[in-house]
């Protein structure tokens, strides 16, 4: 766990980003070892339900490359099968919304409000 503050004090995900940009030596492992889990996490995924992409949301993923390189990087240690290994990992396109946007679909969804608005 990273227990250090970024160069601005600020110990959030994007913090210790920042940090991790700035060649902070215990951020850089942080993320190596995010990376290292979420690897592993997505190579099993992919092996078990064939999924092609794995989109990484949430503040975490506006680390961008300090996070996506190593996660790349990882990810071919731990996605040898032939239809895990071609995987792909993208940043949400809703960055820190990712979740909150996924739970209001579910719910409308759930609640039968798909088309409601629109007088569909």
């Amino acid at each position: 766990m990273y227990k250090r503050q970024s160069p601005d004090g600020d110990a959030s995900a994007a913090g210790v980003a920042a940090a991790a940009r700035a060649g902070d030596p215990v951020a850089l492992a942080s993320f190596a070892r995010a990376a290292r889990a979420l690897a592993a996490g997505i190579a099993a995924t992919a092996t078990l339900v064939e999924i092609e992409v794995a989109v990484i949301g949430g503040g975490v993923a506006g680390a961008g490359e300090v996070l996506f390189a190593p996660l790349r990087e990882r990810l071919g240690d731990y996605a040898t099968l032939s239809f895990a290994a071609g995987v792909e990992v993208l940043p949400a396109r809703l960055g820190s919304d990712a979740g909150l946007v996924g739970a209001a679909a579910a719910a409308a969804g759930r609640f039968g409000l798909w088309g409601v608005a629109a007088g569909i």
